[in-house]
C-alpha cells in the first residue's frame, strides 16, 4: 500500500513520463500505460516519451529474421510491427487525453549500453553515467564480450525525423553481433539519453524520430546533442 501511495504521489506531481521496454517481444503494458497517463492520476503531465522501433520495413526481410534466430536473439527484424503500431497509437491517445505532447523514439537492434572499459588509459573509454560493468558479465558469451567492444567504439549518435531508419538488409548475419557502426543498430545508451534529452526539446513535441549509431570513442557533448536535435525542427 505504501508503494502505491508513493507512486500516486509522484504521478500527481510529475510533468513527464518515459515508457521503455528493452525486449523485442514485450511492450509497455496497456493497463499500466493507461494508469500512469490519465488526467486523474497525472494532472500535470506535459510530455509522454515512448520507445518504439523502426517500423518502415526498409532493409528487412528473410536474412534479418534468420540472423535473429542464428546469431543474436535481440536483432530487430520487424517481426511484431502491428503490436508496436498499436502501442504507438495508444501512447498518442493517452497523451492527448492528458493534454500532453508525445514523443516516440525509434530504435533498431539494441546494442551495448554500459560504461565501457574502467581500465582504459586515462579513462578515455569509461563513462560511468551508463550501466555498470555487470551488464557485460550478464551478456558475456566469449573471452571478451562484443557488447563491451561496441561501447568502446560506437559512442556516436545520429538522429533522423520520422520512421526512416533502415535495417541491415543482406548483411544482417555479419552485423548481428558486430561491434562496429552498422545499419539497423541503435546504442542502448544513446536511445536512453535521447529519450531523456528530448524532454527539454520543444522541437520533440508530437514528433517521432529514429536513433542510429555512429563510430566514435565519446558520447556527444551538450552542444552536439543540441545540434543533433535540430533535425527535428
Amino acid at each position: 500500500a505504501a508503494d502505491e501511495e508513493k507512486i500516486a504521489s509522484c504521478l500527481a506531481k510529475t510533468s513527464a513520463i518515459i515508457c521503455s521496454v528493452d525486449d523485442i517481444e514485450g511492450l509497455f503494458n496497456e493497463g499500466a500505460l493507461k494508469y500512469v497517463c490519465n488526467p486523474t492520476s497525472s494532472p500535470n503531465l506535459k510530455r509522454v516519451v515512448g520507445m518504439s522501433r523502426n517500423l518502415n520495413g526498409k532493409g528487412m526481410g528473410f536474412l534479418v529474421a534468420a540472423s535473429r534466430r542464428a546469431a543474436n536473439s535481440e536483432v530487430w527484424d520487424n517481426g511484431n510491427t502491428k503490436e508496436y503500431q498499436s502501442y504507438e497509437a495508444l501512447l498518442k491517445e493517452v497523451a492527448a487525453d492528458c493534454g500532453a505532447e508525445y514523443t516516440i523514439v525509434r530504435a533498431g537492434t539494441l546494442k551495448g549500453g554500459a560504461c565501457g572499459d574502467p581500465g582504459s588509459e586515462n579513462g578515455e573509454a569509461y563513462f560511468p553515467q551508463y550501466l555498470s560493468t555487470k551488464f557485460y558479465e550478464m551478456t558475456k558469451k566469449d573471452i571478451v564480450t562484443w557488447q563491451l567492444l561496441f561501447d568502446c567504439k560506437v559512442r556516436g549518435v545520429s538522429l533522423a525525423k520520422g520512421d526512416v531508419m533502415v535495417g541491415p538488409g543482406g548483411k544482417a548475419i555479419l552485423t548481428a553481433s558486430s561491434p562496429e557502426e552498422c545499419k539497423g543498430d541503435s546504442s542502448r545508451a544513446a536511445v536512453a539519453e535521447a529519450m531523456v534529452r528530448s524532454l527539454d526539446m520543444d522541437c520533440a513535441g508530437n514528433v517521432d524520430f529514429g536513433v542510429s549509431t555512429k563510430e566514435g570513442r565519446c558520447p556527444p557533448t551538450e552542444e552536439e546533442w543540441d545540434e543533433l536535435f535540430q533535425v527535428l525542427a
